[in-house]
Parts: C-alpha cells; structure tokens; sequence
C-alpha cells in the first residue's frame, strides 16, 4: 500500500512539473526528457506492482485526483499569466471533451462495481 501511494505522490509531482514546465517554458531548468522519463518509470512500476484489490479499494478517488488535479492546476497556471506551448488548456474544447469521458467512464465503472459488490454481499 505504501507503494501505491508513493507511486501517486510521484505521479502528481510529475505531473504538476510538466504542467507548469508547459506553461512557463524553460521555468525549472530541468530537461523535459527527465520528466517524461520518470513518468515511464512511474507507469511501468505502477504496471509491476499492480493489485487488483487496492485498485477496486481506491479506484474512484484515484480516478477523479488523477482528472480534476491537472484541470485545476491550468486554471491556476492560466491565471498566474502562463500560456501553454502544447495547446492543453482550460480553453480547448478536445480537453473539455476528453476530461468530460474520463469522469463518466470512471464513473460507471464505479457504479458497476458496486452493483456486482452488493449482488455478492447478498
């Protein structure tokens, strides 16, 4: 369990550094082929310890963190005056749509585990 969270903390940083690295180019002074690379070292390790058990336990907040976390940080990162290089904005409409999926499939899934977890309960 400590390594899935840690694996999410890693995650969010790296995330959070790519977001503010694309609206203020040049900012950190860390290469962006460091932080993609730790993204893939992220994903693979998340690949190689996966449980199917803390998944189903966690999947819900994992799932809205992982989606509404960079949405905000845009809307901050647009407010401090910053321009994303990359297109990835608060104002793209493929981004509205795309976030959009991801909440109603996360959703779903969520409700369609709990139908099968109260119809084994009973």
């Amino acid at each position: 369990m400590k390594t899935y969270w840690l694996i999410g903390i890693i995650l969010l940083v790296d995330l959070t550094l790519l977001l503010v690295d694309d609206y203020f180019p040049g900012a950190l002074g860390i290469p962006v082929w460091s932080l993609y690379a730790v993204l893939a070292v992220v994903v693979l390790i998340s690949f190689m310890t996966h449980d199917p058990e803390l998944e189903k336990r966690f999947a819900l907040p994992s799932m809205l963190l992982l989606t509404i976390y960079p949405m905000l940080m845009m809307v901050l990162l647009s407010a401090l005056g910053g321009e994303s290089q990359s297109g990835f904005s608060v104002t793209s409409p493929f981004l509205w749509l795309f976030w959009g999926l991801l909440l109603w499939l996360g959703w779903r899934d969520f409700v369609k585990q709990r139908e099968e977890d109260m119809e084994q309960a009973d």
